[in-house]
């Protein structure tokens, strides 16, 4: 027997199961086929950023499939619990942008029925769940001031959230005036001690000179001196965390060497540790009575003594890095004059401003001014003192003070006005209460009201600057329901 025979004969099992497997993969690839061509669009991926949908509006969900797609509509979708909604079809991917921030700590399913291909014509529904989360917000905790040593407890800043009654110390120190998020950091403005030896663990703060210091406080409560302009008193601290700055009015002290400043609005680089006078129209310091970054971005809005608003931009403008150059900011912009720089939205683009005869709404992006009208309520006279404006569409909450000619007491209440609509989110629970400030959460889903419970027996904490009642609550409430989540002995409280 030939040795070709025999080679012959042992490939033929190869043989016989290369064509097996060759056909099996035939036929699967052809079931494969068959199957896609006979069924819908499939879901391969769910893309969602839990943390921008409940921080911004127009964050997206975006539902990847496995083919090109046809347009969906709107009423294609479904959203559990209910959100406004957009939604664009983008080559295999459905985009759902949501148009407010969601809720925090709830659980989001969405569906899309009768989903089909762009080349076949066979329909399916794609379904995804997402659970939201609560961002952190802190508030400020003072010490109580003992009558028998002389001494105050250190203050604390305080992390926590509304879902949670847990807190965590983000720092402590004595004297603590004010502070501010940049990020996952804070600056701090605290009481030092003045030359004849009262500090800030005295309990007459309100005895000594004025002289604050400026902190950087890492996520780890480890602080940094930040620079100050010289020895004085900070007023009116906030930040533009994207932009790495920090601003704030300045006085120098008395006694203070160098240069004297007055209310003189400064703005921190936090990569040089160097703050910088603004300046006015005429090229000199600038001082201000109120001011505030634009959401998001570095542009300024500062209120000069004379109610003149001015539109300043910070940043370097010399070419290169600004570390390595002198500071040339452009020349500020007048807006115009009003008695009171009220708030600032978060699309960047708008304030709310006051004069004696009401409340508007200015966008700075295109001139145009609209009035913020308060109803009417007979025998009194009704007026807004304070707006915030929501995230999303073009709502806010503002506070309403109601003057009874009469008797000549002034009542205040929190009002939602949206959609043309307004009603009444929080009001005091006595005559005596007192509403001291509020804040919106990014999401615009909880109010965090200041209070005082009751004016007639208010004692101060004795601070001097940014004195607060020692019995100061903050309540947080629900914008949609009115109902108060939880409340905590501190003040300031923010989510930014």
């Amino acid at each position: 027997m030939s040795t070709d025979s025999l080679s012959t004969r042992s490939l033929r099992p190869f043989t016989r199961a290369l064509w097996t497997l060759i056909g099996g993969l035939v036929v699967a690839c052809l079931a494969l086929i068959a199957v896609n061509l006979l069924s819908g669009p499939r879901l391969t991926a769910v893309d969602v950023d839990t943390t921008a949908v409940v921080s911004s509006p127009n964050a997206r969900l975006v539902l990847a499939t496995n083919r090109q797609l046809a347009l969906v509509a709107p009423e294609q979708v479904s959203i559990e619990p209910d959100a406004a909604f957009q939604v664009t079809t983008s080559e295999n991917s459905v985009v759902i942008s949501f148009d407010q921030p969601l809720a925090y700590n709830t659980d989001y399913r969405v569906s899309v029925r009768n989903v089909a291909g762009s080349a076949v014509d066979r329909e399916s529904t794609l379904s995804a769940e997402f659970s939201t989360s609560e961002p952190s917000m802190h508030y400020l905790s003072r010490g109580t001031a003992s009558t028998e040593t002389g001494t105050r407890s250190e203050d604390r800043i305080l992390r926590t959230t509304t879902g949670a009654n847990d807190t965590a110390v983000a720092f402590s120190a004595p004297g603590i005036q004010e502070f501010v998020p940049i990020g996952n950091e804070l600056a701090v403005v605290t009481v030092i001690a003045d030359e004849a030896g009262a500090d800030s663990t005295s309990a007459g703060l309100s005895e000594a000179v004025p002289s604050n210091a400026l902190y950087r406080v890492n996520a780890d409560g480890s602080a940094a001196l930040l620079n100050l302009p010289g020895v004085g008193l900070v007023r009116d601290l906030q930040a533009a965390p994207g932009q790495s700055l920090l601003g704030f009015r300045f006085t120098s002290a008395a006694d203070a060497p160098g240069p004297r400043y007055e209310n003189v609005l400064f703005v921190l680089d936090l990569r040089t540790n160097a703050a910088s006078a603004m300046v006015d129209l005429t090229g000199d310091p600038l001082s201000v009575t109120t001011w505030g970054f634009m959401a998001g971005r570095a542009e300024i809005v500062a209120q000069q003594y004379d109610s003149t608003l001015l539109l300043i931009n910070p940043l370097d403008q010399s070419d290169g890095d600004p570390r390595e150059s002198e500071p040339e900011p452009a020349p500020p912009i007048p807006i115009g004059q009003f008695a009171d720089l009220t708030s600032f939205a978060p699309d960047g683009v708008r304030i709310s401003v006051s004069d004696r005869d009401g409340q508007y709404v200015l966008d700075l992006s295109n001139g145009t001014e609209s009035i913020v009208a308060p109803q009417s309520v007979e025998g009194t006279n009704r007026y807004t003192s304070e707006l915030r404006f929501l995230a999303g569409g073009d709502g806010y909450v503002q506070r309403i003070a109601e003057f009874d000619p009469e008797t000549g007491s002034v009542q205040h209440h929190l009002s939602l006005v949206r959609g043309g609509e307004a009603r009444t989110v929080y009001a005091p629970a006595s005559a005596t209460e007192t509403i001291v400030g509020f804040e919106l959460s990014p999401n615009d889903q909880y109010l965090a009201v200041q209070i005082v419970p009751n004016r007639d027996t208010e004692v101060s904490d004795g601070y001097p600057v940014n004195a607060q009642a020692t019995d100061a609550t903050t309540l947080f409430v629900n914008v949609e329901t009115g109902q108060m989540r939880r409340s905590v002995l501190g003040i300031d409280a923010t989510w930014r």
